[in-house]
């Protein structure tokens, strides 16, 4: 078994997106429900530069919506550190917002903090949710003890396999893998020069914010290598970092996967991949060393 998919929705709303109105949306859902995929990922903040547009989207979409399990996150301001955030009162606020826009008053399946809040007492905040829970706002089986963490992990981010992992195992706490694509970067498009029009080309709203998550040298020289690698097999970067995610990573069944898009291609790209089952031992060699080469400066990265 693999991890299940989970269709990232951040970027519903965003320029140079296909999906900018409610038609749209009921295509990508439609193609989601051909792919098998029924969970979809979204936040009070997405995307980034229109907070909110992508909850009202798939609000706007209900009639197939609400065939979905939905998760959401508590609303967070990008430009300020995260204090307040996570107060009961924001909490509410922020869930109550996201309902209305989602047209889901029946609630959502996770209701995710979407950043620390390094004021508000961590007494406050577990009141916070155990308020939205007994609203049946998200649900739980008692305690709320955290049932997910959503973390960075793809192929040259690996540093929760030793620092993270253990914890989460320890708790049975699942992980739900953001950013398995590294936000375009393992296409191979930005070291081959070819970013132009793509989610890292300059004119991309987190273009030159994902060029700087990326650009260091090391991480420049090794994914080079890693794109040759893969190419003279007669694979491209991206399938292999997919088909790793899926069937070589440390994720099990009970963990999830997120996976986005800016068009409808992508993702039945992506899900085609899947479906091809693990690599060949002449292919993981390449992973390996590709994490080799960049884990001094990613091992941080969780």
């Amino acid at each position: 078994m693999a991890p299940q998919i989970v269709f990232g929705t951040a970027g519903l709303g965003m320029n140079k997106t296909a999906f900018q109105d409610a038609s749209s949306v009921k295509n990508l859902l439609r193609t989601l429900q051909d792919l098998g995929i029924s969970r979809l990922d979204t936040g009070a903040r997405y995307p980034p530069l229109n907070p909110g547009r992508s909850e009202q989207l798939l609000g706007e979409a209900r009639e197939l919506s609400r065939d979905f399990v939905i998760d959401t996150k508590v609303y967070t301001d990008a430009t300020k550190d995260g204090s307040g955030d996570l107060t009961p009162e924001a909490i509410s606020k922020s869930a109550d917002g996201s309902l209305q826009r989602l047209q889901r008053p029946e609630g959502v399946n996770v209701l995710y903090i979407h950043r620390a809040d390094p004021t508000t007492p961590l007494e406050e905040q577990i009141q916070g949710f155990v308020e939205q829970i007994a609203k049946g706002h998200c649900k739980t089986n008692g305690w709320p003890k955290p049932s997910y963490y959503q973390g960075t992990y793809n192929v040259i981010s690996r540093g929760m396999e030793t620092k993270l992992w253990p914890i989460l195992q320890a708790h049975n706490i699942k992980f739900v893998a953001f950013w398995a694509m590294a936000a375009g970067f393992l296409t191979g498009n930005f070291v081959n020069g070819q970013h132009g029009g793509t989610r890292m080309g300059d004119d991309n709203p987190l273009g030159k914010q994902i060029q700087k998550m990326y650009g260091s040298e090391d991480v420049l020289d090794a994914v080079k290598r890693f794109d040759t690698g893969t190419r003279a097999l007669g694979l491209t970067p991206l399938e292999v970092s997919v088909r790793w995610i899926f069937h070589h990573s440390k994720l099990t069944d009970d963990d999830c996967v997120l996976l986005g898009a800016s068009k409808v291609e992508q993702i039945i790209e992506n899900a085609a991949s899947i479906r091809k089952g693990p690599l060949s031992d002449d292919v993981l060699p390449l992973v390996e060393g590709l994490w080799d080469s960049v884990k001094e400066s990613r091992s941080e990265v969780i």
